[in-house]
């Protein structure tokens, strides 16, 4: 094999691709009118945000259109071209700080300190058993947790305010990368083609937990009425937002990589689906009032639906929708 990474790595379904970001970027563009108007930004740092963000969104939503073959995958997995990476997925800062001149050593250094040792462990100490939950795996999961917890990523995208929704998008485009190209998940449904089975099975899921969820939460006293609709194109772009910034990430670490991984590992997927769900919920004790036990029951069986969405669609879209779908509509008519 040749040093070269092959040609044939490419975005095949690049019609996609180019038509979701293109529709994507116009949709945000809408949105970022607001802040262009609220704070008098001058057109280069116009340019830097925005250029950022929509190349940020780009190599998150990338590796659902990539398509490697072995010889590809085994390319990547090699230290030259892995750490080549590491480049690409800092790009979008480098334009953020170009255009807005808020250069910080600081902070790309934060932005090295997730991806290096992700990307080291994988290429490092390469796996042998790609369908199962490996050591590596599991010192990939505690650094990505630890990332998010201590919040080492936040406040780097200062302006025109904090636009720390784009770190999740940075930490969406490691762990993707990660998992499709240098140590690919088997089964990490990492896609966006909407099927009538992702459908029903993020419509199921979502009122399977509705029914169980709203009674419960009105019992416990978490949740009560409170009803603010704005319109349907609020409620579009809440969702749209709360899909791409919050649910894709969460639904890729949690199905797509632990569940997935477990489900081969224990050879049991109602095991990994109960062991990730408790996971999940056991994630929201530190909203407030710690520690918040009902929330953590209310997210563990939310969890739960979550990764029905995931086994029943076959792909992660079904649990993203679903999950987008629970988080707006409570956003919208509730309140805790």
């Amino acid at each position: 094999m040749t040093s070269r990474v092959p040609a044939t790595l490419a975005l095949r379904p690049w019609r996609s691709f180019t038509a979701i970001v293109i529709l994507l970027a116009f949709l945000f563009g809408l949105v970022a009118r607001r802040y262009i108007h609220r704070y008098s930004l001058t057109l280069p740092t116009v340019l830097g945000v925005y250029s950022c963000f929509i190349v940020q969104l780009s190599l998150a939503l990338a590796p659902a259109f990539l398509r490697p073959r072995n010889e590809e995958v085994r390319c990547f997995a090699r230290a030259p071209y892995s750490f080549r990476q590491i480049a690409l997925w800092c790009l979008p800062y480098m334009l953020y700080a170009a255009g807005t001149g808020d250069w910080r050593s600081a902070s790309l250094a934060r932005l090295l300190a997730v991806a290096v040792p992700v990307l080291g462990i994988y290429t490092f100490f390469p796996l042998k058993a790609l369908s199962r939950f490996t050591l590596q795996d599991a010192a990939v999961a505690l650094l990505l947790i630890i990332a998010v917890l201590s919040h080492v990523l936040a406040r780097i995208w200062n302006i025109p305010v904090n636009l720390d929704f784009i770190a999740r998008l940075y930490l969406l485009t490691v762990a993707c990368w990660c998992w499709t190209t240098v140590r690919p998940v088997p089964t990490l449904g990492y896609s966006f083609t909407l099927t009538a089975r992702v459908f029903r099975a993020a419509t199921w899921n979502f009122l399977c937990f509705a029914v169980i969820a709203l009674p419960t939460g009105f019992v416990l006293g978490f949740t009560a009425w409170h009803p603010r609709w704005r319109g349907a194109g609020t409620f579009f772009t809440d969702f749209l937002e709360i899909f791409l910034f919050i649910a894709l990430l969460e639904e890729t670490f949690f199905r797509g990589f632990l569940q997935s991984l477990l489900s081969a590992s224990l050879n049991s997927w109602w095991k990994a689906q109960a062991i990730v769900s408790c996971l999940f919920g056991l994630f929201h004790i530190l909203h407030a009032p710690f520690p918040n036990w009902r929330y953590v029951l209310l997210a563990t069986a939310a969890g739960w639906f979550y990764g029905s969405a995931f086994r029943n669609g076959g792909s992660l879209l079904a649990s993203s929708l679903t999950h987008a779908l629970v988080d707006t509509v409570w956003r919208t008519f509730l309140t805790r």
